[in-house]
């Protein structure tokens, strides 16, 4: 039965197969291709956020840029698990990801206690700063901080109107202990810089990978984010039959400065007195709302011209254990994020600043792990890397030999109308017997069934296949009438006396054209 709408009846499968195994091969191709390329393709650039690959104002993507056209080679490290490769300096860029925070129930903290405040914090470190000058700026950065939040709070983004609500439902996000663990211990980097988080902003509608509206990050946020500078802990206990995670970890005091948003100015910046880690000043740019960092564990090496910290070594608290690689932490984003790109005093300043944590370093490594960029531990990202590399590679092997063997041809093409009538089975089989003899170097002891066979071809030919004389005497008889050149007696006698290939080439020869002579007359 044909299908109304074929209407000459379907090709034969014949023609189909090169279709399907052309199919196949690509398919297989294909297959490979992903599970060697896709594990280790960039992430697509994120408009508005302060990482690596944002290409807004607060992003870092000219840093890598600036960094590849002064000779440094660089990657990003998206392997959240596993053995890596460790570069000369790794640049952790805190943006407020989730990925920095535990937020499902089953992780809280031994006895949570409410956020503080940027007054009450600003506060609790006013008094350790005696100059009337620094208390002002205090004063001014915190009116500026307090402006942020209720700007943010309007704007349905504050993370206070978050906590809230997670405070509503029990239970409290709190920093992740891998990630700590990371940063601190476990650092992909010799040198680990940690850039702090200072903006926030919305995506333009026309241009999602333009911002619109920056503003202040509100501090309880950025010290949220700076709780990843001390050990976190992580232990799992069993409640109501139900497997929880207890976090714990220290909330340090930090104290955070920002001058007025409104205005751009460029600031002297100065190394730190006491440290030889920095020794160069510079002119920071054209900065709108600087923004320093003070904390118990961190020592201050870049300062602004009124003592604001820029850039700070990280310091294990007493009781801590030391860190597996020196941590520093940048307070100031806009020294190194794309805006420095406007200002080539401020680009060398960023490379001078990234020589001297590191000096002599070749390689640096951006994190993007901590900016929720790190790609998902499943089959096809285990089989791209050793050992399993070596199951797609064969499949490489393997879609290979299908394309050779497809589209190659063994000896002639196959004629129906030559092939035996016993069919291609007795064909192979005596064809492999041939070659089983000749590996054996037996041809010449073939040379007596030989001339028997083909004296009965030529007796068969003329029509003496039933005579009273035996078939040699009948075919020394007819070389006699036919005077040939060579007797098939003496043809006959010579059988049993060779011993190699050629001579038996020889003979054949000598002994087809007499059948030849007989036959032919």
């Amino acid at each position: 039965m044909r299908l109304p709408f074929v209407k000459k009846g379907l090709p034969p499968a014949s023609r189909l197969l090169p279709v399907v195994v052309g199919v196949l091969i690509a398919g297989l191709f294909l297959m490979i291709g992903l599970v060697l390329i896709t594990p280790h393709l960039e992430p697509a650039g994120r408009g508005q956020a302060a990482n690596i690959t944002g290409y807004s104002a607060q992003g870092f993507k000219g840093l890598r840029d600036v960094l590849e056209a002064s000779n440094y080679k660089t990657t990003l490290s998206r392997q959240e698990t596993g053995p890596q490769k460790v570069s000369d300096l790794v640049i952790v860029t805190l943006d407020g990801d989730d990925a920095l925070f535990n937020d499902d129930p089953e992780y809280y903290e031994p006895q949570p206690v409410p956020e503080e405040s940027a007054s009450a914090s600003a506060s609790a470190t006013s008094s350790s700063q005696t100059s009337a000058q620094r208390q002002e700026k205090l004063k001014q950065a915190q009116a500026e901080a307090s402006a942020s939040q209720a700007a943010q709070e309007a704007s349905s983004t504050s993370f206070q109107a978050d906590m809230e609500a997670k405070k509503a439902d029990d239970y409290w996000p709190t920093p992740s202990a891998e990630k700590a663990e990371r940063l601190l211990y476990k650092p992909i980097g010799k040198v680990v810089l940690v850039v702090a988080p200072k903006w926030s902003a919305s995506p333009m509608p026309s241009h999602p990978r333009w911002d619109i509206n920056p503003h202040f990050q509100a501090p309880n946020r950025v010290f949220s984010q700076l709780t990843l500078l001390s050990p976190v802990t992580k232990q799992s206990v069993q409640e109501d039959g139900e497997t929880r995670y207890k976090i714990t970890y220290q909330r340090l005091n930090y104290a955070l400065g920002r001058a007025p948003l409104g205005r751009y100015k460029s600031y002297a910046l100065t190394p730190a007195a006491g440290q030889t880690t920095l020794t160069k000043a510079y002119t920071s740019g054209r900065i709108r709302g600087l923004q320093s960092l003070t904390g118990p564990n961190l020592t201050p090496l870049l300062l602004g011209p009124d003592g604001e910290v820029l850039l700070s070594r990280v310091n294990p608290m007493p009781g801590e254990k030391p860190f597996k690689a020196p941590v520093y932490l940048l307070s100031e984003p806009d020294l190194m994020d794309n805006q420095m790109l406007a200002d080539p005093e401020r680009v060398a300043g960023a490379l001078s600043i990234i020589e001297a944590i590191a000096p002599g370093a070749k390689t640096v490594a951006f994190d993007v792990t901590f900016n929720n960029l790190a790609y998902e531990q499943n089959l096809m990202h285990h089989v791209a890397r050793a050992p399993f590399i070596g199951v797609p590679l064969c499949l490489l092997v393997l879609a290979l030999a299908m394309l050779w063997s497809a589209y190659s041809r063994f000896g002639p093409a196959h004629d129906p109308s030559t092939d035996t009538p016993h069919g291609r089975g007795v064909t192979v089989l005596a064809d492999n017997a041939a070659r089983l003899i000749a590996k054996a170097g037996r041809e010449p002891k073939l040379a007596p069934a030989y001339a028997q066979l083909v004296r009965d071809q030529a007796l068969k030919a003329l029509g003496l296949g039933r005579h009273s004389a035996g078939p040699d005497e009948l075919a020394e008889r007819l070389s006699e009438k036919h005077n040939t050149p060579e007797r098939y007696s003496a043809l006959r006698a010579e059988a049993d006396r060779l011993s190699n290939p050629m001579q038996l080439l020889s003979w054949a020869r000598r002994l087809h054209a007499w059948k030849h002579q007989i036959t032919e007359r």
